[in-house]
């Protein structure tokens, strides 16, 4: 069986690991005080995992789908990233955000760190003929995944206010 691209296989692979840790991460710390945004967070992450195996999948086994396949999945894939950068807006829209724990320097520097990937992949940058701008992005990434988890553990759900 052929791989057409194993090191963006693989990166995405390593992308969709990572994101599965901090999801189920998330999932084990919940409690009542974070019910909401960690459970928010953890969609989040489930959706960049499926993302990021579609991904692998689609660069690594391309020539072994039909083009109406891949475009699906390519679909897909775009649409879970999506859902998952909606989800993630959803938790930080659901958690009281303080300064003095930490939380928006870690969100902040997720953020910041992911602008600097997608303008690195935009580049289209290849340092070896098995290591380009796809590579570099999902690496990066990672890194961004791990501040954005560390903010979304410190964070704590707004209190609801009862209706009268």
């Amino acid at each position: 069986m052929q791989i057409t691209e194993p090191v963006t296989m693989l990166t995405d692979f390593a992308l969709a690991a990572a994101s599965l840790y901090f999801a189920f991460h998330l999932a084990r710390i919940l409690c009542p005080r974070n019910r909401v945004s960690a459970w928010l967070w953890s969609a989040a992450f489930l959706a960049s995992a499926v993302a990021a195996l579609l991904g692998g999948i689609y660069h690594g086994f391309a020539l072994h789908f039909e083009a109406s396949t891949l475009r699906s999945m390519w679909n897909v894939a775009v649409f879970v990233m999506g859902l998952s950068s909606g989800c993630m807006v959803g938790g930080i829209h659901a958690a009281y955000v303080r300064r003095d724990d930490g939380t928006v320097k870690w969100i902040a520097s997720g953020v910041l760190v992911t602008l600097i990937g997608l303008t690195v992949q935009q580049t289209g940058f290849r340092h070896h003929s098995e290591f380009n701008h796809n590579d570099i992005y999902h690496l990066i990434q990672i890194a961004a995944f791990y501040l954005l988890f560390r903010g979304a553990c410190t964070l704590r759900d707004r209190q609801t206010v009862p209706t009268r």
